[in-house]
């Protein structure tokens, strides 16, 4: 099988035999050193079996899961399961929208050539302080707001900072929207926000 990286996105062969009977297994990227989880691709989930619907059966009102018809019921039960593995491995976070890696990479400033996976659904971008650091004197405390919305867009907003918060090269007043591989500057920090379908490199 093909292992990808979460954070730099490498990819390396590993022999999904070596996964015994354990359902997830811890791997350091030996490019840049990120641990992440891999979910066993051996294991196969069980499916329940779909009900076979009653004749003449009336279709009853949506909400309840167990309230919609079995098709329905099926799909609702899998795409639950599925979120729960996810989050037991590590590649979802409650709030965060299933399927896609949010990652800022620092191309300027003195954290230069680094990679940072955001984990929540709302990141702090300051000088000391915050959820991503940038050790840059340019950079207020606490300079910027990420925020990622469920549906899958990405803001960003400055916190009232000394030197503000540059997007497209002109400074913003309120939230903005980022669209992946856009680029950002807070201080002398600039940033691309990398945003990653997990369907594309399917780890199994």
């Amino acid at each position: 099988m093909i292992v990808v990286c979460l954070a730099c996105q490498a990819r390396f062969q590993y022999d999904d035999s070596r996964f015994g009977a354990v359902p997830t297994k811890r791997f350091k990227c030996p490019k840049c050193s990120h641990v992440f989880e891999v979910v066993n691709p051996n294991l196969t989930p069980v499916t329940p079996k779909e009900p076979r619907p009653l004749t003449g059966a009336v279709p009853m009102p949506a909400g309840d899961p167990t309230l919609l018809p079995p098709t329905a019921a099926a799909r609702t039960t899998a795409k639950r399961d599925r979120e729960v593995m996810l989050e037991a491995a590590g590649l979802h976070v409650p709030g965060m929208p299933p399927g896609l890696i949010f990652s800022l990479a620092f191309l300027s400033g003195p954290q230069a050539s680094m990679v940072q996976v955001l984990e929540r659904p709302q990141t702090i971008i300051g000088r000391e302080e915050g959820d991503v650091i940038t050790r840059d004197p340019e950079t207020s405390r606490r300079h910027a707001l990420i925020e990622i919305h469920r549906d899958g867009t990405v803001w960003i907003s400055d916190q009232q900072s000394t030197n503000g918060t540059l997007v497209n090269e002109e400074r913003i007043t309120g939230p903005v929207q980022l669209l992946s591989q856009q680029e950002f500057t807070c201080g002398n920090s600039t940033f691309m926000l990398l945003v990653r379908n997990t369907n594309e490199f399917q780890l199994h």
